[in-house]
């Protein structure tokens, strides 16, 4: 998988308040309480760079988007915020949970399962499509990064503060490139280069390549040319042209609303709509010929 461009991480990083307020509306329902989730901070690494992290177990919560379900992504929690959650979930005191087990997992099933709902809502609203979680499993153990995310090239990190009023901790949530430029609504090719950077970015080089490809032109810079506009033709015999007298009407071949074309030194290169500029008329360019077809044609007038 390519790494994660600049773009994706500013604009992964816009929808993240809007995401966890999400997630925090949904765990406060849950539980009954007030369960805040917020300052995320995205940063992109790698699953190389995470692994001194991964030592000690951790409740791990693993699954998919149905629009990706190739693409596992992970929510991790230490020992600690773990606990502290299962408490509230449980109402009981954090003093009582002394230890981490499948039975505790289970009692803070339905407070883990709300984490997922609100990310699958808040995803969901972003890409305007409803969207659920495949695959969720729930375990407390050393971490294994899936295939998905151990072939990445890098991954987006995000780290979330869980605050109430037994809570102070943080959760992790890992996810590929692919995934976040999906939420980021960012498409990107194969080498992780958004789609519209790649069109500027070969737009811009067109550009650039001009003066080596018509560098015969550069003499003719400075000559004026003649630029007409054509509001439409048509074809007529002689003798309807002998009728003509004043107050005769031309029917062209345009109709009303159509684009005018506009020729340099009677060649076409744009087209556009006419627009009135004090007591003048004008023409406003809305289409009009690649830099090199405009050479093009000026060279062959020339």
């Amino acid at each position: 998988m390519p790494k994660i461009s600049e773009e994706v991480l500013t604009k992964f990083s816009n929808v993240q308040n809007q995401i966890w307020q999400t997630v925090s509306i949904t765990c406060s329902e849950a539980i009954g309480d007030t369960l805040t989730f917020g300052s995320p901070l995205p940063d992109v690494t790698t699953t190389n760079d995470l692994f001194s992290e991964m030592a000690s177990p951790k409740l791990i919560i693993q699954f998919a988007l149905a629009d990706q379900p190739d693409n596992q992504q992970v929510i991790l929690m230490t020992q600690e915020t773990f606990a502290d959650l299962a408490a509230m979930a449980k109402k009981v005191d954090p003093i009582e949970i002394t230890a981490i087990d499948e039975n505790l997992v289970a009692d803070a099933r339905p407070l883990i399962d709300a984490i997922v709902q609100g990310l699958c809502l808040a995803v969901g609203n972003i890409k305007n499509e409803p969207l659920v979680a495949l695959g969720l499993t729930v375990r407390y153990q050393i971490f294994n990064f899936p295939p998905s995310l151990q072939k990445a090239e890098s991954v987006m990190r995000t780290s979330i503060a869980i605050t109430s009023n037994v809570v102070n901790g943080s959760l992790t949530w890992i996810i590929d490139g692919e995934t976040a430029s999906s939420i980021a609504g960012v498409m990107v090719n194969a080498e992780g280069t958004s789609l519209a950077t790649a069109v500027e970015d070969a737009k811009t080089a067109e550009i650039n390549a001009l003066p080596d490809e018509t560098g015969s032109l550069e003499i003719l810079m400075d000559i004026p040319l003649e630029i007409s506009v054509e509001l439409g033709r048509v074809r007529m015999m002689v003798k309807d042209v002998v009728d003509l007298g004043s107050g005769s009407i031309i029917e062209i071949d345009k109709a009303a609303g159509e684009p005018v074309d506009v020729f340099v030194n009677g060649r076409l290169v744009a087209r556009g709509e006419v627009v009135v500029i004090e007591d003048n008329f004008g023409v406003r360019v809305t289409e009009i010929l690649s830099p090199q077809e405009r050479l093009s044609r000026l060279q062959d007038a020339a």
